[in-house]
């Protein structure tokens, strides 16, 4: 399951910006988190009561609460203390749409895996700390023939 770029994870501010982080910033410090497989970055975007329906190969059921979500996602990333040997391809959003709500937003994307189109929907809540994510929904479709 494999889901650039902020950084400062659950800073307050965007870069050079005195104005609360945008839900487009946030979601960048997400991926980027992400993609260089850090963990300590990556685990604090999440809201201690995130939920995750995981693609497959993933669970068939939703995953709830910080503790069963950070035990799968701990999968992809290094053991503690480790630094990844290699990174796998980063995730290349597109069709991203974000959708700021105000104290919510809706942040959803596609990207390529092999022969799939793989689609991601996050979720996040404002916060006092910043932006975290309360729900990430994946699932795969096959892609198209040319």
């Amino acid at each position: 399951m494999v889901w650039v770029l902020v950084p400062a994870l659950g800073a307050q501010t965007a870069v050079g910006d005195s104005s609360p982080m945008s839900a487009q910033a946030f979601f960048e410090s997400f991926l980027s988190a992400l993609n260089q497989r850090d963990w300590e970055k990556f685990r604090g975007t999440f809201a201690d009561d995130i939920t995750v329906m995981f693609d497959h190969p993933g669970p068939p059921i939703r995953q709830d609460g910080r503790t069963a979500v950070e035990a799968l996602f701990r999968f992809i990333f290094p053991p503690p203390g480790a630094t990844p040997r290699a990174l796998p391809p980063p995730v290349q959003p597109f069709n991203l749409k974000v959708q700021d709500l105000g104290e919510a937003a809706v942040i959803s994307f596609h990207f390529k895996d092999e022969n799939l189109v793989v689609r991601r929907t996050l979720v996040a809540r404002r916060t006092p700390a910043g932006w975290r994510v309360v729900h990430i929904h994946g699932s795969s479709a096959q892609a198209p023939t040319p």
